[in-house]
């Protein structure tokens, strides 16, 4: 169902026209009867040419902009209302300040009070609005001439409305995600929201996130239109019964939104828009900054030509994407707008490198183009922080860690850096097997699930035994070690005599180094053989009888119990015996 939003100067007869075309009031509260004036938002909905059509009615008056801003959420088509005997007004211009900076593409011009001026004065005020919406994102809308009074033009307005919408569609494929405009407690029921299904769709017992609480709650119940649903859909206008909810949770500027695709952020990167009138971004004073149905004060600091960072007082729902209006806190003046292009930013990045993630995400095609963009510009990123930063977008990258993201170019830069080091630490120590994951993965400042990713896709690092090394590495022994390990090895083969490493009168360094090379072999934590041994021990093994125990294998080699059970289990482990019970087969007799 399409969404029309009305907008334009206060007294221009908007709520007349809505009422006109749909049949039901707008102005819900009896002071804006009273008054004939529309201070909050209203709503009504009508049958238009086969399709359902919602209204949204926005106040004209300069003292209630910021309600005219949470009206303009979610909505498909513009309704933009001049009036024919008053012509272009301060508040016309200021809505089309906000829907030019919110980009809006489709919509229709009605010059209302048509009964009140005559032709000429009726031609002029055409032309006049024709020459202002030039160059805007309203240039191309058509306009109409009406009189809600005498009903001229409301069928030609009808169809005019009616071929804009064959030509919109709502986002209906995406996570849920919608703005409350209006909260309140019913009895018995409990708090029920109101807003614009902006994307997505939402049926009763699911769940919902709202923020910037973080909080997630099930959806008890929906109505539509006044009438009970099972589902809610993007373009539809939503009244949802949350459970568990406190109201303080849930006013004005609340976002709902299916749980994991969204988050709050204290500063957002924005790509600038200025508003007609201004030649650059102010950053002096204080501000309002506008998204959805949310308002947060901000200060604003910019970047480059093309990339401004706002920072809030209290923590504004965002994702890539979004809109902002910031308008100055005294004035009330809309002054610029933008697109947000990271919700979360790093106080990391450079200037070329927030630029050029600006580039990358207004070009973006889709959540998806846009993960990949955020998770160039980070690095690493989660996917649960990928995922919320864009409304529920996973990168492409073939690089994932558990629930770890790397991209492409940081894999080539980690993998280079971690070269480097490896090649210092190999000249600075080179009878070490090599520099352990732990010291490199501080190093290059990741952790070491990473660095494993990191070795396991670099052809010039291998990985074994708790360290790195370059894999064309290898251990050169001096004159005076090579002397001192002949001397350890033949005092060991002389006989099955078994050595703890920790007693072996070798540089720990030399030890490492005969591992690695395969001529010491470690059974346990502190138990060693040589590799003569080993071989002697398995050539030999196949002299026991299957069954064998424990105490035959020790009295048949001389070696004590506390040896024998762990070379067993390591001959277990390699697959040159089988346990069975309390005995032991040997394999491939």
């Amino acid at each position: 169902m399409p969404i029309i939003g009305t907008a334009g100067h206060v007294d221009h007869g908007k709520s007349t026209l809505v009422m006109a075309l749909t049949g039901r009031d707008p102005d819900r509260w009896k002071e804006e009867k009273d008054r004939g004036l529309t201070i909050d938002l209203g709503f009504a909905w009508a049958d238009i040419g086969g399709t359902e059509f919602g209204f949204v009615d926005v106040p004209g008056h300069e003292r209630f902009i910021k309600n005219m801003l949470a009206g303009v959420v979610a909505v498909d088509i513009t309704l933009l209302v001049v009036a024919a005997d008053s012509g272009w007004m301060p508040q016309t211009e200021e809505h089309v300040r906000v829907l030019d900076l919110l980009g809006a593409a489709t919509g229709v011009i009605a010059v209302t009070r048509t009964d009140l001026v005559d032709q000429d004065t009726l031609d002029l005020a055409i032309l006049e609005i024709a020459e202002e919406v030039a160059g805007t994102a309203l240039e191309s809308w058509p306009i109409v001439a009406v009189s809600a009074v005498t009903g001229s033009g409301i069928d030609e307005l009808r169809d005019a409305i009616s071929s804009i919408a064959a030509t919109t569609a709502s986002d209906v494929d995406g996570p849920f995600r919608m703005w409350v405009d209006r909260s309140f407690v019913i009895h018995g029921s409990g708090v029920v929201v109101t807003g614009t299904a902006q994307r997505g769709s939402l049926a009763i017992d699911e769940s919902v996130e709202i923020q910037p609480h973080g909080l997630v709650t099930r959806v008890r119940g929906l109505h539509h239109h006044d009438a009970a649903a099972e589902a809610v859909h993007a373009g539809q206008r939503a009244a949802i019964n949350l459970a568990g909810v406190d109201i303080t949770k849930v006013k004005r500027g609340t976002l709902l939104a299916a749980p994991g695709t969204s988050q709050a952020s204290t500063r957002v990167l924005v790509a600038p828009l200025h508003a007609r009138g201004y030649d650059e971004m102010p950053t002096r004073g204080a501000f309002h900054v506008h998204s959805g149905t949310a308002d947060r004060t901000a200060t604003i600091r910019s970047i480059s030509p093309t990339v401004t960072s706002l920072v809030f007082t209290h923590a504004l729902p965002a994702v890539v994407g979004d809109r902002v209006i910031i308008r100055e806190s005294g004035r009330q003046a809309v002054v610029a707008g933008g697109t947000v292009i990271d919700p979360n930013p790093s106080g990391e990045l450079t200037r070329d490198e927030v630029n050029a993630l600006c580039d990358a995400v207004m070009n973006a095609r889709d959540a998806a183009a846009i993960a990949d963009a955020l998770l160039e510009a980070r690095g690493s990123s989660t996917l649960d922080a990928l995922a919320r930063s864009t409304g529920g977008g996973t990168p492409s990258t073939p690089f994932v860690v558990g629930s770890t993201a790397l991209s492409v170019s940081f894999v080539e830069r980690g993998a280079s850096h971690a070269i480097e080091i490896v090649k210092d630490y190999h000249q600075n120590y080179p009878k070490r097997e090599g520099i352990p994951n732990a010291e490199l993965a501080s190093r290059i400042g990741v952790d070491v699930q990473v660095l494993a990713r990191l070795v396991a896709d670099s052809q010039e690092l291998e990985g074994s035994n708790g360290v790195v090394r370059l894999a064309s590495f290898s251990i050169e022994l001096s004159e005076t070690d090579e002397a001192a390990w002949a001397a350890v090895r033949m005092d060991l083969e002389d006989s099955f005599d078994v050595a703890r490493a920790s007693d072996l009168p070798l540089d720990p360094d030399v030890m490492h180094s005969l591992l690695r090379r395969g001529d010491l072999v470690r059974i346990d934590a502190d138990l060693v053989f040589t590799a003569h041994q080993i071989g002697e021990l398995t050539s030999r093994i196949g002299e026991l009888s299957d069954g064998f125990t424990v105490s035959e294998f020790k009295d048949h080699f001389g070696m004590a119990r506390r040896q024998a059970v762990p070379l067993l289990e390591w001959f277990d482990k390699e697959g040159v015996t089988k346990r069975e019970g309390d005995g032991r087969l040997v394999r491939n007799r």
